[in-house]
């Protein structure tokens, strides 16, 4: 009973007493992804910055969103994650969704082909304080799932929730990519 399971790989994770069964979803945090861990340069001192602020602030009506934009292997994943751990070992109850754009799309598939896509809806719009979705150029082409996802991020826009995008291209240059998540 006190066993949840998370992410796609079917592994089973323990509850901790006195933490909120729910505090994450998604990928797993890697313990060494963290800002102490992130080497910043003169190339990302402004990344480090604006992810830092992102995670240290639980309700910052100036940011509450940011786009990491790099090339493969620049650090993006790292802050990604940083910002996560940040928030859990500040907020621990606070609810972190840490995903690949391919892997909400297949949570979506599923969620379809079984009959539950008002509990997948719900649980990015009310479970969601913090979405951390990697790789969004691999959005190209899903037109339902860039609709699905648009009316997630303005619901979790409009109730100051964080919210972080990574790609390696701009939105501007992801093929079929909807103009309203560009």
């Amino acid at each position: 009973k006190n066993k949840k399971k998370t992410g796609d790989h079917g592994l089973v994770q323990m509850q901790i007493p006195g933490i909120n069964k729910n505090s994450y979803a998604g990928q797993f945090l890697r313990k060494d992804l963290t800002f102490d861990h992130f080497v910043v340069g003169e190339c990302n001192e402004f990344a480090y910055s604006a992810a830092f602020s992102l995670a240290s602030a639980k309700q910052n009506n100036l940011q509450n969103s940011l786009f990491l934009l790099s090339k493969t292997g620049m650090g993006k994943s790292h802050l990604a994650q940083a910002i996560g751990r940040h928030v859990l070992s500040r907020h621990p109850s606070e609810q972190i969704y840490y995903v690949t754009a391919e892997n909400f799309t297949r949570e979506m598939i599923n969620a379809l082909q079984n009959n539950s896509i008002e509990q997948f809806k719900q649980k990015y719009r009310n479970g969601c304080d913090v979405l951390l979705l990697e790789d969004i150029q691999h959005l190209s082409g899903k037109a339902w799932t860039q609709i699905q996802l648009a009316r997630i991020l303005d619901s979790l826009y409009e109730d100051n929730k964080r919210i972080l995008f990574s790609s390696c291209y701009l939105p501007v240059d992801i093929p079929k990519l909807n103009d309203e998540l560009k």
